[in-house]
């Protein structure tokens, strides 16, 4: 976790992906590698988890994922928008609530999305192990790899395909 706080929605507009923003999440990359770590997790202003400094957070407690509203200064990404669409699609129950720092540490399962990122499991919060990718993750995984490579055409609607 990050000592920087996401930036808040009333000083600069969260959801837009502007240069400027971008500084904060460098110093929160910056820190957390130097502690030793590979990515940072910001908290909002009011201290509830926000995002990563270019992906979005989600967690799985007792089979639900969840992930904060884009009200708690998350940028409404395109995997994320899709990861929340395969899970409709494969009946996983999800809800947008706001989560606390403790939600990460009791979550049994947690990951990033992002353009870059795609979906990547969060091994440990804070020192604390969250383990292996688990099950909702590594489905969620594999279909959006799927996805990405053309092999669901049900989802070709989310593609853009270059020819060369």
């Amino acid at each position: 976790m990050s000592s920087w706080q996401r930036i808040g929605a009333n000083m600069i507009p969260t959801a837009a992906k502007a240069c400027g923003v971008y500084i904060n999440s460098a110093l929160a990359k910056v820190e957390v590698l130097k502690a030793g770590y590979d990515e940072a997790i910001l908290l909002n202003e009011n201290g509830y988890v926000s995002e990563g400094p270019g992906e979005n957070v989600f967690i799985v407690r007792d089979g639900m994922l969840l992930t904060p509203p884009l009200s708690q200064g998350v940028l409404r990404g395109i995997t994320r928008d899709a990861v929340i669409q395969f899970a409709a699609d494969l009946d996983i129950p999800f809800a947008e609530t706001t989560l606390l720092r403790h939600d990460l540490y009791i979550a049994d399962e947690g990951f990033y999305t992002g353009t870059a990122a795609e979906v990547v499991p969060i091994r440990s919060v804070d020192e604390r192990e969250l383990g292996a990718p688990g099950p909702i993750t590594k489905q969620l995984q594999d279909l959006f790899f799927a996805v990405v490579k053309g092999k669901e055409p049900k989802y070709d609607y989310m593609l853009d395909y270059v020819n060369g």
